[in-house]
C-alpha cells in the first residue's frame, strides 16, 4: 500500500508500518516485513486512521503518538500488543501533536516536538509507564515537526525538521540523566521529515525535504567525530517516510 506520513518501527526483527496517508485518505492499517522470508503481510489495523504518527516500543508493544487529520493535530495514543496482534487506546499525549518525532529510551517512551495544528512545538513529553501518564520535560532549544529521533549511546537525538515552513539542519542531543539538551554537528543539508535509525552505532538520515526539492541521500553521524558523512543514497527521492532497522541493514518504507 501506498503510505505517505506512515510510521515505521523495527521490533524484534520485524518492520511495522502504520496508518500514512495514500494520496486519496487517511489510513489505519498496519504492515508487517519479515527481513528473514523478505514478505510483507497485514497485521490489525489502529482504531483511528492517523497519518503523521510517531511509533515507538521499549522491546514489547508498539506504541502510535499523535496523528494529523485533515485540519487539526490530535494527542490520542493507541499501543499494539503483538502477541495478541490487538490495538487499545492508552492516556494521550497532554499536547496535540502531529508530525511528532518518538523513541524509547531508558524504559520511557518520548513524544518530540510536531505540530499543534498553529505552529512547531519544541515541547518534549515522556510516557511514565506505571501511572500511563505523560510528563513534561526540558523542551528542545529549537521548536520542529517533522523531525527525526533515534536513540544513541544512552542520549536521544533529534534530526533535522521543520520550524513551520522552514527546514532545519540542526541536530539537538537529550540526556536524561541531566535533563538537558545540546547541540551536535549540524546535517549537511536542511531537511524536514528525515528518517532516521541507528545503525552499528551511527545515526543513519534517509530524504527529506530541503524546502525546494525531495532528496535520496543517506548521511550518516559518527558520534566519535561529531560528523556527518554522506553514504548513499535511496533509489527514490522521498520524505514523510521513515526507517526501520531489520538485522543490521536499514529499511525505508514510504
Amino acid at each position: 500500500i501506498r503510505r505517505l506520513r506512515v510510521g515505521v518501527i523495527s521490533v524484534e526483527g520485524k518492520v511495522y508500518a502504520v496508518g500514512g496517508h495514500d494520496g486519496n485518505e487517511h489510513l489505519g492499517s498496519m504492515e508487517m516485513f519479515d527481513c528473514l522470508t523478505i514478505k510483507w503481510m497485514m497485521k490489525a489495523s489502529v482504531n483511528t486512521k492517523r497519518r503523521g504518527i510517531a511509533l515507538a516500543s521499549l522491546g514489547g508493544p508498539i506504541y502510535a503518538i499523535g496523528r494529523l487529520d485533515d485540519n487539526t493535530c490530535v494527542n490520542d495514543v493507541e499501543r499494539y500488543d503483538i502477541e495478541f496482534d490487538q490495538w487499545s487506546t492508552v492516556a494521550p499525549v497532554n499536547t496535540p501533536r502531529g508530525g511528532v518525532g518518538s523513541v524509547a529510551l531508558v524504559n520511557h517512551v518520548y513524544a518530540v516536538g510536531g505540530k499543534d495544528g498553529v505552529a512547531s512545538l519544541s515541547s518534549v513529553e515522556r510516557r511514565d509507564p506505571h501511572l500511563d501518564k505523560w510528563i513534561e520535560v526540558k523542551e528542545m532549544g529549537q521548536r520542529r515537526a517533522g523531525n527525526g529521533v533515534s536513540e544513541l549511546h544512552g542520549c536521544l537525538h533529534v534530526v533535522g525538521g521543520f520550524d513551520d515552513n522552514s527546514p532545519l539542519s540542526s541536530v539537538e542531543r537529550y540526556d536524561p540523566r541531566s535533563n538537558k539538551w545540546d547541540y551536535v554537528a549540524a546535517l549537511t543539508t536542511p531537511g524536514g521529515g528525515v528518517g532516521i535509525a541507528t545503525v552499528m552505532g551511527k545515526i543513519f538520515a534517509v530524504g527529506g525535504h530541503n524546502g525546494n526539492a525531495y532528496l535520496n541521500t543517506v548521511d550518516a553521524f559518527d558520534p566519535v567525530l561529531n560528523r556527518w558523512e554522506l553514504v548513499g543514497s535511496v533509489s527514490h527521492c522521498r520524505a514523510g517516510a521513515d526507517v526501520g532497522r531489520g538485522s543490521n541493514n536499514v529499511a525505508d518504507c514510504m
